[in-house]
This record gives structure tokens, C-alpha cells and sequence, in this order.
């Protein structure tokens, strides 16, 4: 027999029965299976009624008869939904908890990429918005002292009382095609043109010499639709790749008031767009940098803290959790019960929540609920809740008053608000014969239906100080007695396909035993949150 070094746990090595095994393969049952290894040669690991397969992904629990697994005949595991590392003994526990913080990670790690990329992308619009206004107000104070001096030119012609003299203005405006163009390495001025107040064209004039006046022809095209707008105004347009800038000013006579409306078509020289260009790159390259390193930077950071927060979560839900045991402990031995019934009506519980559907936050209620169920009768009175011999009917009414005081109890919890469905009603009856509300069918909640079978069910099977434990197949006639009347049909079907196997798996298992088990279900339920 060797000995592992590092746990000092006794590795046992033996053939499994091959036959036996696919025979039993069918032996399947609810949510918690019973999984038959087919593997001819496994090394396992004993620890304390826990079995541990090192070459498979499944932790191997039998609490009842370990011969079956040391004989090497038939070996029975519990499947859990997380899958186990070779070679290692990692609690339930602990490999959730590992988990949850690799996808906390991972989505940690996500969302910084993510909120990176839509800052960098934000940065560099702005970016882009920020390197076209400022060539727009260059431009616009380059065109505006031109325009301001083309003004004062053209003051006489603008103060005709009689017809505007359109020969005069184009021949100003040519001039003005020719100020614009003073400075190509800029760009040039490509089109100007005159409109009174009311959006006629009093004189136009294009650059002869511009190669893309089809380019012209699509931006006069795109505006033709109404006249210019009367205020200095500033436009950016690109046609087939190439920036131009729409211009407009007011026209002023020399009392100051307007009279005409000057537009201007200024296209942007290559030279020009090049160097926008690489300087928007270059500060949207410069904004991506920062902020990835910013992220990388915060990330370590950001996961401290997570795992410091998560530290403390962890801890405080394990404190929550222990204080419900012990609370359903004392509720318990005060009532000369066990703590054995509320751990195996909790295992039944479950088993049958989870064969039947429900998703984890109800479970979560239905696990509080369990060990919380007589939580109220802390408030019944010794002398009615001891009395050896039959209460009376006003003791009986008193009695029931357990459900009041467990929801008054319950309820100043938030965290155990979800108890309410077991510790409120699982006195009541699928008949509506039941207290303390008298509901019946789909108005009991379902944790409650759910708990009213657990509950009677391992009262049945297991000994008290008053009663010796009845067979598994009297209780289940004893169950079937009470279908639609005390419990809920469909419930009691699902509750026969599992009932077999959890009744030979944790009926008659020790306290040590059914308290492993639990741990492995409030882990697997209560690790999201």
C-alpha cells in the first residue's frame, strides 16, 4: 500500500468488474445520478468516507457501505456538475471558488478591452473633429481677411439704387479667385459666387484652371436646393476622397447693413490633408497607447480589490451559512429532534428541486428555508412544545402559531426573505386542508410543495426518541396515501424516481457524512451569489 506524499492519504489499486459495471449502467436516478466507471485499472484516494478518482473528473462520495467500492466490484459516484483536475483532492468548494475567479477574470479583463476600444474609438473622433475645425478657423481667418477686403471693394456696387452692376462684381470675383489662390500650399479657392437676400445669384465664377470640376458640379448639386444661409457659416464636404470647405459670409454695405451673400467653395490641398491626417493618427495611436496602458496598469489593481472584495463575500457567506446551521441546530435539539433530520430533509430537498427544474435562487431559498423550517417555534412555550403526552386543542392551536413566528423571524432578514415560502407554508396541504392560509394546489408555493415531502419523508425513514424508523416501502405507501390530498401529485412522481436512491445513500449515514454532502450543495448553489 503506498503512501502520497503530500496528503499522506492511502492509495488503493484494483481492477474494476467490466460486466458488472455495463449492467449497472442504467441505475441513473434524478439529478443525482449514480455514475458507474467503467475504467479497468484507477488509482484511488480514501479520506474520510470521500473517495477520489485520479483519473477521472468526478469527485466519488458513498456514504453509505464502502465495501462495494473496496471490493472493487462496483463503485457508485455522486456527479457533480464541476469537473475535477487529475491527481488532485480539491474540495467542491474550492474548485467553485477557483472558478469564479478565473471567469471574474476573464470578465474583468473583457470589459477593460472593451470600455478601451470605445474610449480610443471616442478619442478619436474627437480627435478628428478637434484637426478639421482648427484647418476650418485657419482657413475661415485667411478667407475672412480676404473676403472683409473684397468688401470694401465692392461697397459702391452694393449701394446702387439701381440694377447691380453683374459685369462689375464677376470681375471682382475673378479677382477674388485669384486672392485665394495667393497661397496653394494651403489650397485654392475653387468657386465664388454672389446671391441677393432672397437667394438669387447675382454673379458666378469658377477657377478655369481646377482639374475635378466634376467634383464641383456634385457640391453645387448637393446645396441647389435652397439659397445659402445669410450667416458666416463653415462647411467640410469630401468628394471622392478629397476635403473641401464651404464658405459663406455676409455682404455689408458701407451703412453696415447687409445686402448680399457671398459663398466659396475652398478645396484643400494635398499637402494639407496629409498632415491632418498624420496628425490625427498620430493622436489617436498616442490616445490608444495611453489608454491600454492605463488598463494594463489598472488591471492588477481593479483584481486586488476584487479578490479582497471577494475575500470578504466568501466570508460572509460562510458566516451567514454556519450561523444557519447553527441556528437549525439549536431548533432542533430544543424540539428533541437532530440535526441529522434537518441536514437529510435538506439533501432531499434539493434532490428533488433540482430533478423538478428550479433554478438556483429558488434552491437558495429552499436550502435557507430547510434548516429555518421551525425557526418559529423558538416562541411556543416549553410547556406545549415538550409536553410528552397529546396537546389539546388549544395547545394544538398554539402550536400552529410556530408559522407566524417564523416568518416574523425570517422576514427581518433580507437575506433569508426567500426562506419564507418553506418556513410560512409548509404546514399547508395540496388539498387546501393545511394552516395557517388554508391555500391549496398552485397558490403553495413550490419550494413549499417540495419541502412538505422531504419533510415527511425523513420522518418516516428515520428514528426518533418516540418512534423507530418505518421501511422505505411503507413510507412511500404512507406518501402515496396522501397524493393530491397532502401532496402535490406531479411533486410525489418526480420524488419516486429518486427516492430509492437517496434513501440508500443518506438514510442511515452518520452526521460527519451528511454534513459533507451539504457542503458540496451550498457550494454548488450558493457559489454565484
Amino acid at each position: 500500500m503506498a503512501r502520497n506524499a503530500t496528503d499522506n492519504i492511502p492509495v488503493l489499486s484494483f481492477q474494476l468488474n467490466l460486466p458488472r459495471l455495463q449492467q449497472q449502467r442504467k441505475t441513473l436516478h434524478g439529478s443525482f445520478h449514480s455514475l458507474i466507471f467503467k475504467l479497468p485499472d484507477i488509482q484511488y484516494k480514501k479520506k474520510e468516507h470521500q473517495i477520489y478518482a485520479q483519473s477521472t473528473k468526478f469527485l466519488i462520495s458513498h456514504p453509505g457501505d464502502e465495501s462495494k467500492i473496496l471490493d472493487g466490484k462496483l463503485v457508485q459516484a455522486e456527479s457533480l456538475k464541476s469537473s475535477w483536475p487529475s491527481g488532485k483532492t480539491e474540495t467542491p468548494s474550492l474548485v467553485i471558488k477557483t472558478r469564479r475567479r478565473s471567469f471574474i477574470r476573464r470578465q474583468l479583463l473583457l470589459r477593460l478591452v472593451v470600455a478601451s476600444s470605445i474610449l480610443s474609438v471616442t478619442l478619436a473622433t474627437a480627435v478628428f473633429i478637434l484637426e478639421f475645425n482648427r484647418l476650418g478657423s485657419l482657413v475661415n481667418g485667411r478667407a475672412g481677411e480676404i473676403v472683409a477686403n473684397f468688401n470694401s471693394q465692392i461697397q459702391h456696387l452694393l449701394e446702387s439704387s439701381g440694377e447691380t452692376d453683374q459685369a462689375a462684381l464677376s470681375q471682382e470675383l475673378k479677382m477674388l479667385l485669384i486672392a485665394g489662390n495667393s497661397n496653394q500650399s494651403m489650397g485654392q479657392l475653387v468657386y465664388s459666387s454672389m446671391y441677393d437676400l432672397h437667394g438669387a445669384e447675382i454673379a458666378v465664377e469658377y477657377d478655369s484652371k481646377y482639374d475635378h470640376k466634376d467634383h464641383l458640379e456634385k457640391l453645387l448639386n448637393s446645396t441647389a436646393d435652397g439659397p445659402p444661409d445669410n450667416r458666416e457659416r463653415v462647411n467640410f464636404k469630401r468628394v471622392k476622397g478629397t476635403p473641401y470647405i464651404e464658405l459663406t459670409f455676409p455682404l455689408l454695405n458701407s451703412d453696415g447693413y447687409q445686402t448680399a451673400i457671398l459663398k466659396g467653395i475652398f478645396a484643400v490641398s494635398l499637402q494639407v490633408r496629409d498632415e491632418v491626417v498624420g496628425r490625427i493618427m498620430r493622436s489617436v495611436f498616442g490616445a490608444i497607447g495611453i489608454v491600454l496602458l492605463t488598463t494594463l496598469i489598472l488591471y492588477p489593481v481593479i483584481m486586488a480589490l476584487i479578490r479582497q472584495l471577494s475575500k470578504l463575500t466568501e466570508n460572509l457567506l460562510e458566516a451567514n451559512i454556519e450561523t444557519l446551521r447553527v441556528v437549525g441546530s439549536a431548533i432542533a435539539k430544543r424540539d428533541s429532534d437532530t440535526d441529522s433530520h434537518n441536514y437529510r430533509v435538506t439533501i432531499y430537498s434539493v434532490a428533488l428541486a433540482d430533478d423538478l427544474g428550479l433554478g438556483q435562487r429558488e434552491i437558495q431559498g429552499l436550502i435557507k428555508g430547510a434548516f429555518l423550517h421551525d425557526v418559529g417555534k423558538i416562541g411556543i412555550s416549553d410547556r406545549i412544545l415538550l409536553k410528552p403526552d397529546k396537546l389539546s386543542a388549544s395547545e394544538v392551536e398554539t402550536m400552529k402559531l410556530h408559522v407566524r413566528h417564523g416568518l416574523d423571524i425570517v422576514k427581518q432578514s433580507e437575506w433569508l426573505k426567500d426562506a419564507a415560502d418553506v418556513v410560512g407554508f409548509h404546514h399547508e396541504q395540496f388539498s387546501g386542508s393545511g394552516y395557517p392560509h388554508g391555500f391549496s394546489g398552485s397558490a403553495i408555493p413550490a419550494n413549499a410543495r417540495i419541502f412538505a415531502i422531504a419533510d415527511v419523508f425523513d420522518a418516516l425513514t428515520s428514528a426518533r426518541p418516540y418512534k423507530e424508523p418505518i421501511s422505505f416501502e411503507k413510507a412511500m405507501k404512507i406518501l402515496h396515501q396522501g397524493r393530491g390530498n397532502h401532496f402535490d401529485p406531479s411533486y410525489l412522481d418526480s420524488f419516486d424516481t429518486i427516492a430509492q436512491s437517496l434513501y440508500n445513500s443518506f438514510a442511515h449515514c452518520s452526521d460527519k457524512t451528511l454534513r459533507a454532502k451539504l457542503e458540496t450543495i451550498i457550494s454548488r448553489y450558493f457559489s454565484g451569489g
